[in-house]
């Protein structure tokens, strides 16, 4: 219990006047006894106040440092719980890019090769499937730009057109081979089936054209035997005439 300042002030004056006093009577000391033994009481409890509000201070600071380890303990789990995920997190990714990696190379080997497409192409015009051997040659041609058998697909797309009777596409891919490997072996083959597309077409001038250039720039084939044949044939139908 805090004891006033006010009634210290007042006991101490009521003391002094007591003491100072000329005549102080039985009754008065007994008084001025009774009121001493109050100030001690009094004393005794601020004293005592005082003290369990010191072991209630160290309690208090006592929990507040248990408080804060407790907080700095929590906070660090927080921290190593913080870093496992971002170890399960690259773990994670780091596994399913070599997944990742692992689809693409099974698909890699599962792809087919260059020559499994252009083999394939080949055996559907065998068979006189002339659309999918004119998609199979495409698409050697567009995987594969710089393959070895780019010119040869080229010629058998125009053979497959040819067999269907699209003689003007069968021309536009002969004339490709023709413009792009102007050494390829199929050359000659090229010119004569665009001569022959050419008579079908009722062009005959323009097949004459074409067959006189076997015969001149390829004379050791049977391609230019077979112009010299053919232009032999169409002179003799226009003397006829």
């Amino acid at each position: 219990m805090k004891l006033k300042t006010g009634h210290l002030t007042y006991c101490f004056i009521f003391i002094s006047i007591f003491i100072s006093g000329c005549i102080a009577t039985q009754q008065d000391m007994l008084t001025l006894e009774s009121n001493i033994v109050i100030l001690q009481n009094q004393l005794s409890d601020m004293q005592k106040n005082q003290a369990d509000l010191s072991l209630q201070m160290e309690e208090l600071n006592s929990n507040i440092k248990f408080l804060n380890a407790k907080i700095e303990e929590t906070n660090e789990k927080f921290t190593i719980f913080g870093q496992k995920l971002d170890d399960t997190s690259i773990e994670f990714t780091n596994k399913l890019s070599l997944l990742s990696e692992k689809v693409t190379k099974k698909i890699d080997e599962t792809k087919p090769t260059p020559t499994q497409i252009y083999g394939a192409a080949y055996t559907d015009y065998t068979m006189k499937n002339y659309d999918l051997a004119i998609s199979g040659f495409q698409e050697y041609i567009q995987q594969y730009p710089n393959g070895t058998l780019v010119m040869n697909a080229f010629f058998w797309i125009g053979v497959c057109n040819y067999e269907k009777g699209e003689f003007s596409s069968a021309i536009d891919s002969f004339d490709k081979l023709i413009e792009l490997y102007p050494k390829s072996e199929k050359i000659a083959s090229a010119k004569f089936k665009k001569a022959n597309a050419f008579l079908k077409l009722k062009k005959d001038s323009l097949a004459i054209s074409v067959f006189e250039d076997i015969v001149k720039n390829h004379p050791k084939t049977s391609e230019a035997r077979q112009s010299s044949s053919y232009l032999n044939k169409i002179n003799q139908n226009n003397d006829r005439n």
